[in-house]
């Protein structure tokens, strides 16, 4: 491809991945953004733009395995039709658990799949 020099290179804005904002990354885990940014070295796709915490969306996808907000032990209780306390007590048999520090989460993907029935690999 010939370029003229008056002409400036056309750079796709979609050649390069979307960023989340500390913020998306809090309403994904169902935390606070003050959590995010304390925990942020701990989380892929970490990256540190001046005084804005970015996350590339595509490692946080992989790690989380989508960009679905997560279950809190509440909501796979009323799901599985299980008291809470279960939950919390039977985490690590649950498919799709997430430990973020004392907090619990869940894949919903995982979730579903194991209310169902389905196959589910962790």
């Amino acid at each position: 491809m010939i370029q003229l020099e008056n002409q400036p290179a056309k750079t796709s804005v979609s050649a390069f991945p979307p960023l989340l904002s500390d913020k998306d990354v809090a309403d994904i885990l169902v935390l606070t953004t003050d959590w995010v940014r304390s925990h942020s070295s701990e989380i892929p796709g970490f990256k540190r733009l001046g005084s804005y915490f970015r996350f590339c969306s595509q490692a946080v996808e992989q790690w989380l395995g989508g960009l679905d907000r997560l279950f809190i032990a509440d909501q796979v209780a009323a799901l599985a039709h299980v008291p809470e306390s279960w939950v919390y007590a039977n985490a690590d048999e649950i498919p799709g658990v997430l430990r973020l520090g004392r907090y619990l989460r869940f894949r919903p993907a995982m979730i579903q799949q194991f209310l169902t029935g389905s196959e589910v690999g962790q």
